[in-house]
């Protein structure tokens, strides 16, 4: 991947000497999500967005339909900013793919500081619908009944035409993102930030994160609904920030935490 391209998938290169937390939308969302995140954390922390194809300035490319095909981009895009301290976050489907992503990149023997998912079910749990497949009409009333995609996307048809592509190809990924068989787990610790009045995601599927991570799994909630955070993102990035400050607590007092080769994972 040349620069430009790089630049495409990553507008926010991580500066040295800051902490990237790399940033992942829901379903059909962009990078806009998060223009107001870096005036919530300190310096230390740089707001890192993934700017997928098929949305944004992205919206004439073909989105990616293909996981392992996505997630091994995206792996190549992050491992050279992953071998100083970095964070994941993402929002239900980011949550997802987050995850996912936290998983190749530990495969490398590159451990994130913290992975932080909001509006998100557990790895293992189905989601609470499947809408993928629906033919459009019915498509798009599911994304209007769950309030998924902004009422001024759905009610202009010429716009709705250009997201549908991308809105497709994240709803079919998010509903194979389950995990079977042996449950994966991370080496590092997760955070799990809820709305009180989700209205997509259960908290039931929420709390089952727990069990993800040998280093610990927090459960915080919120008062909102499903996007809780969109009109104060400091509801989400402090708790983020206070864990992230925790994390590096502890690396300074154990320098195994910083060295994926003492613990057998390099």
């Amino acid at each position: 991947m040349n620069k430009d391209e790089r630049a495409r998938w990553l507008p926010n290169e991580p500066k040295e000497g800051t902490m990237p937390l790399f940033c992942l939308s829901y379903a059909g969302g962009g990078i806009s999500l998060f223009r107001d995140w870096p005036g919530h954390v300190p310096p230390s922390v740089q707001i890192c967005p993934v700017a997928l194809p098929g949305r944004e300035k992205r919206l004439a490319e073909p989105p990616l339909d293909n996981l392992d095909e996505l997630v091994d981009t995206l792996s190549a895009l992050i491992a050279p900013h992953a071998h100083g301290p970095f964070a994941l976050y993402g929002h239900c489907f980011g949550a997802s793919l987050a995850f996912r992503l936290a998983l190749s990149l530990q495969g490398q023997g590159l451990i994130p500081r913290l992975l932080a998912v909001s509006g998100s079910r557990a790895p293992h749990c189905e989601p609470p619908f499947h809408i993928a497949a629906l033919p459009q009409e019915d498509f798009v009333a599911a994304l209007r009944r769950f309030g998924l995609t902004p009422k001024t996307v759905l009610d202009i048809p010429e716009l709705l035409a250009l997201f549908l592509p991308s809105l497709r190809a994240d709803f079919t990924l998010d509903e194979a993102l389950v995990c079977t068989g042996e449950r994966p787990v991370l080496s590092c610790p997760i955070l799990v930030v809820h709305g009180s009045r989700d209205a997509i995601i259960p908290e039931e599927l929420a709390r089952q994160w727990d069990g993800y991570s040998t280093a610990g799994c927090t459960f915080i909630e919120c008062e909102g609904e499903h996007v809780f955070f969109a009109s104060d993102p400091a509801l989400l990035l402090q708790p983020i920030v206070a864990a992230l400050d925790q994390g590096t607590a502890l690396a300074r007092e154990d320098p195994a935490r910083e060295d994926p080769a003492r613990q057998g994972l390099a």
